[in-house]
């Protein structure tokens, strides 16, 4: 009887291990293409704004924390409205952390391609 219960217990402990190591595995693959990401976003404004590194390296960091949120807001189960209104909370927010990196050369010319890439996003879903 102990040993049927010992053998229980331990097949119960190696269950929750293995899966702790595979949530942990895929939250990890989740960050790094979130990282990857923000660093792929960072690098075509680096070519665009002329970053120096220091701007570069505060740019992904809001990229990464910007990605995280969108990510969470498109996954959450709110109506597709209450995702929009929080979509635009989190542009307006990034926006704001843009503005306090970038030059106001730099962040004109981020606002300019933002509103272009905004503009052939909208004349690509009415076609």
């Amino acid at each position: 009887m102990i040993k049927k219960l010992t053998t229980s217990v331990r097949n119960v402990l190696t269950a929750a291990a293995l899966l702790l190591a595979v949530t942990t595995t895929v939250m990890a693959q989740e960050t790094d293409v979130i990282a990857e990401a923000a660093k792929t976003s960072a690098n075509q404004m680096k070519s665009q704004l002329t970053l120096n590194d220091n701007q570069y390296t505060q740019v992904v960091e809001v990229n990464k924390y910007y990605l995280k949120r969108v990510k969470d807001c498109k996954a959450s189960a709110d109506s597709t409205q209450a995702k929009a209104k929080k979509m635009q909370a989190i542009n307006e927010e990034r926006d704001t952390k843009l503005k306090s990196v970038l030059t106001v050369t730099q962040y004109k010319k981020y606002a300019a391609v933002r509103a272009e890439n905004v503009k052939k996003l909208k004349e690509a879903a009415n076609i």
